[in-house]
């Protein structure tokens, strides 16, 4: 998407919102999985500069307020994901 596109959290939704500065609207990033997903914090970072977008990605943390609806059932405490971006579909 670019340099410094705002992303937030979706409230109580599996998703996460990027801003299009082009056109002022959000672009809706599904997460199906892990069910349950309900992203509580959101992190931008590059890990290898030299792996282009492979070794960059969105890091977020998600739980619930009832884990136990959680996909792991009961005892399943908040987890972390990472979410990848790639320029297109069929990159490799």
């Amino acid at each position: 998407m670019g340099k410094n596109i705002p992303i937030a959290t979706g409230n109580d939704t599996d998703s996460l919102a990027a801003l299009d500065p082009k056109t002022g609207k959000f672009v809706v990033l599904r997460v199906p999985y892990p069910m349950g997903f309900f992203a509580k914090s959101l992190d931008g970072r590059i890990d290898d500069p030299k792996a282009g977008w492979k070794g960059k990605g969105l890091w977020s943390t998600y739980a619930t307020r009832a884990p136990w609806h959680m996909e792991g059932g009961k005892g399943m405490t908040k987890q972390g994901c990472k979410v990848q971006l790639r320029p297109d579909p069929l990159a490799n």
